[in-house]
């Protein structure tokens, strides 16, 4: 039994403190490559080192065909509507009854560990900086903060209370009792405040966090505190304001609704279009970090030429209003010309099917992360919630949104598209929620949505009759387990 506990120490060791670093991270460039292994105890003091100890931070969200550039995290919010998969290693997550042992959970939980460690080795040495501008410094330890944050935001919300790491204690961790998720928001939020205050509106190299990524994301991490588990209410109102900054206020026109809803999902558009905040961007070139969704998302036959691992559902398609938002979601005619349902599948994914110039099952495509009709969309229902009812600028928000899934000029009303006004709190917030669903379909928004709105056994009870609220969380990888220190789910 104690060389059990032992083996499972020296596993949550390897796991959480090893950082791998690697060439490339989304469309960033630096002067040179990144060490291939930093320990936490890692002294570095030039900017040089600095920046490639940053694209080591990034590298393990987008690579290796175990994170974003690929669909073990898509997967994991299958226990919504959208998104569905039949192969034997994704099923049990899509049918609600994973296990600890499950190989999109490991790999997933692996590598945001491994982001938030090379983070805090960043932040941790920023004292031995020489010769590197404040402004410079600042802005290396903005983007540190911002990685580290949007780490720890996808494990708390998967996860629940999970070990919160630091430069610190991470090489501790066999004795780093797990955290409760106040405390992990707590985190979250100082970090993406000191982000927002020292990251610029842009940088030149595209892929990078910047002050709107900041805000955004806040605005994000606002919005769910005050739903479950933590349900503080009041920070409803902190989620409008923030997400107000970048529509009407700080940042207004910095970002904006694209014309036409397809031109989103185009390869060529990904580092141009005024809608992308946040954004892994994949590349082919030499030492760079491509994508792999294009492969996976794709049929496998019918001229798709892909593995078909992710689709959608054909209740969730039928239910999709009409427009060119559901002709750019869907790919509902394949290669060759057969439908969906004369091929004797599913309806399959389009937001990933460009992937530009390709090498095999790579590609150069992206994966979005923040835009900036999600702000709008926060920004509505935050804002309902705050005011006790949908004033003219919530109003304004989802609309605009909705005029643009059916083709039209977003900021020119229409009575046969626009939601009126009159409509109490509660059907507001009712047609926010199912805007969310149809405009982020596919984009990791609509099971965190259930989660937060407690609405996970309502949506699944007549698919999956076993579902419990206990499937609001996903089991913790099992070889982590530490007792007294990291502890599984309940449920689980």
């Amino acid at each position: 039994m104690l060389s059990d506990t032992i083996k499972i120490k020296k596993t949550v060791v390897s796991l959480v403190v090893i950082i791998v670093c690697a060439t490339g991270c989304a469309d960033i460039e630096l002067d040179e490559n990144p060490p291939s292994l930093l320990s936490p105890g890692s002294f570095f003091t030039t900017e040089s080192e600095f920046q490639a100890a940053l694209a080591g931070a990034f590298k393990p969200l987008y690579s290796d065909w175990e994170s974003f550039d690929y669909g073990y995290p898509l997967i994991m919010t299958s226990g919504a509507e959208d998104v569905r998969s039949d192969a034997g290693i994704f099923r049990d997550l899509n049918r609600l009854s994973a296990n600890g042992n499950d190989q999109s959970i490991n790999a997933v939980w692996k590598n945001l560990y491994r982001s938030i460690s090379n983070a805090n080795t960043i932040i941790g040495n920023l004292e031995n900086a020489e010769g590197i501008p404040e402004q410079t410094l600042g802005e290396l330890e903005g983007q540190a903060k911002f990685i580290r944050a949007f780490s720890f935001f996808f494990l708390t919300r998967w996860f629940g209370e999970v070990q919160l790491t630091t430069f610190e204690n991470q090489t501790n961790v066999e004795e780093l009792r797990q955290s409760s998720v106040a405390e992990i928001y707590d985190a979250i939020v100082l970090d993406l405040e000191d982000a927002e205050e020292k990251l610029p509106v842009e940088f030149a190299e595209k892929g990078r966090p910047t002050k709107g990524a900041a805000k955004a994301l806040l605005a994000k991490v606002y919005l769910t505190m005050a739903g479950w588990p933590l349900e503080k209410t009041e920070n409803y109102t902190l989620a409008k304001d923030k997400a107000a900054e970048l529509i009407s206020g700080e940042l207004a026109g910095t970002y904006g609704l694209e014309s036409d809803f397809s031109d989103l999902w185009k390869e060529e558009n990904k580092t141009t279009n005024s809608e992308f905040i946040f954004t892994f961007l994949g590349t082919i070139a030499s030492g760079g970090t491509p994508s792999h969704m294009h492969t996976a998302s794709r049929h496998w036959g019918n001229g798709e030429g892909g593995w078909g691992d992710f689709y959608s559902e054909d209740h969730f398609f039928n239910a999709f209003p009409e427009g060119v938002r559901k002709d750019a979601t869907f790919t509902s005619i394949f290669a060759d010309g057969t439908s969906w349902e004369d091929a004797g599948v599913q309806p399959h994914m389009a937001k990933y099917r460009d992937a530009g110039d390709t090498n095999g099952n790579n590609g150069e495509g992206f994966s979005v992360l923040l835009r900036y009709a999600d702000v709008l969309l926060i920004y509505a229902e935050a804002a309902n919630m705050a005011e006790n009812g949908p004033s003219g600028a919530a109003l304004e928000a989802v609309n605009q949104v909705r005029r643009r899934a059916m083709g039209m000029d977003p900021n020119i009303p229409d009575a046969g598209v626009d939601l009126p006004s009159g409509m109490s709190q509660l059907d507001f917030d009712a047609a926010v929620l199912e805007e969310r669903n149809w405009e982020l379909a596919f984009e990791y928004n609509r099971w965190f949505d259930l989660v937060r709105r407690k609405m996970v056994v309502q949506v699944n009870k007549d698919v999956h009759p076993g579902v419990t609220e206990n499937n609001r969380l996903l089991p913790k990888p099992s070889a982590q387990l530490i007792s007294e220190i990291l502890m599984q789910n309940t449920g689980y």
